[in-house]
Parts: structure tokens; sequence; C-alpha cells
């Protein structure tokens, strides 16, 4: 077995993002979380989505790296840190557009809040022992994984969350994505 591994990564934040709580806020329908808006969750499942979007049709791949439910995930998921502080919550309105008319409705406005910085880290713990060679796929997985994410939370086609992730502990030249390629085809 191999010694435990770490996964760094940085993100830059292109625009504000969307991670809502479920439940809304004075003056909110959709409110953040101030303190941890980009929770270790919403990051592993962005990173599972865009492994499996990638890997397809190897789902057992994403299934080894992220865990199923036949099999408990090896990698544990830290929140995102901003290199410096979050920007203060900002409130944005969303509307509805009627097919027909093609104007606002009336009875589909809602206010939600959207947060920002401008760099922040999350890291990725091993916490299960792993062979070499499953460990060194699963650290590539990863690393792809997370710098193919371009957009994070709420709205990502509508102008939120764009982002730029890069894993700052794994060097991903074209050997290294010629690698990851190869195993849509094992």
């Amino acid at each position: 077995m191999t010694e435990m591994a770490t996964l760094e990564f940085a993100i830059r934040f292109h625009t504000p993002f969307r991670i809502s709580t479920g439940y809304a806020r004075p003056g909110f329908d959709a409110g953040v979380d101030a303190h941890r808006p980009l929770p270790s969750s919403s990051l592993k499942g962005a990173m599972r989505a865009t492994a499996l979007r990638l890997l397809q049709p190897r789902s057992d791949v994403v299934d080894a790296v992220f865990g199923s439910t036949a099999a408990e995930c090896p990698w544990l998921w830290h929140d995102a840190v901003p290199d410096g502080r979050w920007h203060e919550t900002l409130p944005a309105a969303r509307v509805a557009i009627d097919p027909h008319t093609h104007t606002a409705r009336p009875d589909m406005f809602a206010v939600a809040e959207q947060i920002g910085a401008d760099t922040a880290r999350f890291t990725i713990t091993q916490r299960l022992p792993l062979d070499e060679a499953t460990q060194r796929t699963h650290r590539l997985v990863l690393a792809v994984a997370g710098q193919a994410i371009r957009s994070i939370g709420a709205n990502r086609r509508r102008g939120l969350g764009w982002v730029t992730i890069t894993c700052t502990t794994e060097e991903l030249d074209h050997a290294a994505v010629d690698r990851f390629l190869e195993l849509k085809k094992a």
C-alpha cells in the first residue's frame, strides 16, 4: 500500500455563485450560507458529475473514485476556503418568462442571494488505503475532473458560478490527459 495522498486545488472565481441552503431567509427566497458557501458536498458532486460526463460509459471508474452504494468512497473532500475572505452576499432577482407572451410572469419572481471571492482553495485527502496503481488512477481522475469544471452552483448557464479550478499537486501534461482518456477504453 502507498502513503495516503492529499490533492490541493485552487479556484479562481470569474462571477459570483449560489449554492443555496435550501431555506428561505428574510427577504430572500433562496439563501446561501455566508460562512460555508462552497461546501465539500457541492465540490464532490460537481467533480463526480464532470468525471461521469468525461468518462462515459465507464461509470465503474467513477464509482471506484467517488464511491457508490456498493463501495465506500476512499477520499474526503474539504470545504473551499477563500484566500482572504468571502465577499458580502448580494441579492439577485430571477424571473420566469411566459412562453406565450414572452414577458415576465408576475407570479414567478424570486430574490436569491449570491456570494463570491477572488480565489479559494480546497483539498481532497485519501481516507482509505489504495494500492499504488489504483491511487495513481484515482489521483488522475480527481485532478482532471477538478480542472474540467467550468461552473458551480445554481444558474450556471445564466452567468453565475463561472470558475477556473487548478489542481496544484498533480501535473496534467499531455501524457496525463492521454492516460485519462485511455480509462474510457479500458
